[in-house]
């Protein structure tokens, strides 16, 4: 088995959702297969090449990743009697050009960078991973009460941070959305400082403790510190928040062999019922894979729909 990924971004201790999910993936086989031996059923050599874009990882996940490669390998080969490969892609064109070639089997990427392919007819979306009852996520733009800040155009002059990291191609495409709409070209110029840190603490306590006015996150990321320390809650107000959107897509290639897409399919549609599978899910807080539905990408597209509108008026100016 195959299995491919892009270079990561940005860093984060928990890593992201869909690296979890292939870790509960790799467990999750090892009992599906023994299934399949004590019914005395012997299984035909298995090889599959598996994507990754590199924006679903943060930094530190890296290291993560090419361990789950190696557990991959190291499970396909001992109990599924094949081979597997892993892949990250830097671009998606270079993803777009192993698609073409044939060589990619499974593909896990972003919701907008799925839609930037979906043209090419060359994947066929399969789940979106969900997270408890939760399939979309929201960014949010938090400040302090006692700031004075209340909006974007407030902002001027101002200490900001974001978060990098996995997803934070969309945290930026928002980001991006939020200064067009107040007419900023150069947000270098509109704030006195913008930076970028590597976990939601970084981008938060700052703001917490005054050390900075304002900071982008994900809701998800800023709900779990507040379970934590509910007088960031008090303390801090949502100024903006964005159009929840599905961010994770797992796609396989069109025109792959069926046998390959049955067995890729059992082993992700049975991910939550295995029982390693399900105790890997919960150890990091997730639940389940959901098959894929068009309209849970509608968010995403009228997101997209309108940050290129922007991006148009704003070139015309």
């Amino acid at each position: 088995m195959k299995l491919i990924i892009m270079k990561p971004f940005g860093a984060g201790k928990a890593g992201s959702a869909l690296i979890r999910i292939l870790l509960a993936l790799l467990i999750a086989l090892v009992p599906v297969h023994a299934l399949c031996y004590k019914k005395g059923v012997e299984r035909e050599p298995f090889s599959a090449v598996i994507g990754y874009s590199s924006s679903i990882f943060t930094h530190r996940v890296k290291e993560n990743a090419q361990a789950a490669a190696k557990l991959w390998s190291n499970l396909v080969i001992r109990n599924n009697n094949g081979t597997a490969e892993t892949r990250i892609f830097q671009n998606c064109s270079e993803m777009e050009k192993e698609l073409k070639s044939g060589k990619i089997d499974l593909v896990i990427l972003l919701s907008n960078e799925y839609l930037g392919l979906k043209s090419r007819g060359l994947l066929e979306p399969l789940f979106i991973s969900a997270r408890g009852e939760e399939l979309y996520d929201t960014f949010i733009l938090i400040t302090r009460r006692d700031s004075g800040i209340h909006s974007v155009g407030d902002l001027r002059g101002k200490a900001f941070l974001q978060q990098s990291g996995s997803h934070c191609e969309i945290h930026r495409l928002w980001f991006d959305m939020l200064m067009m709409k107040q007419g900023v070209h150069e947000p270098e110029r509109f704030f006195s400082s913008l930076k970028e840190v590597v976990t939601p603490s970084q981008a938060v306590m700052p703001v917490f403790f005054k050390r900075a006015d304002a900071c982008i996150l994900s809701r998800r990321s800023f709900d779990v510190m507040a379970e934590l320390n509910p007088q960031l809650r008090k303390d801090l107000q949502i100024i903006e928040a964005s159009t929840p959107v599905a961010t994770g897509v797992i796609c396989i290639r069109k025109g792959c062999d069926s046998r390959q897409r049955e067995r890729l399919i059992e082993v992700l549609e049975t991910l939550d019922r295995d029982v390693e599978g399900k105790q890997l899910l919960t150890l990091f807080r997730m639940s389940r894979l959901v098959p894929f539905r068009p309209e849970y990408l509608t968010s995403v597209e009228a997101f997209l729909k309108e940050y290129n509108e922007l991006r148009t008026r704003s070139r015309k100016r």
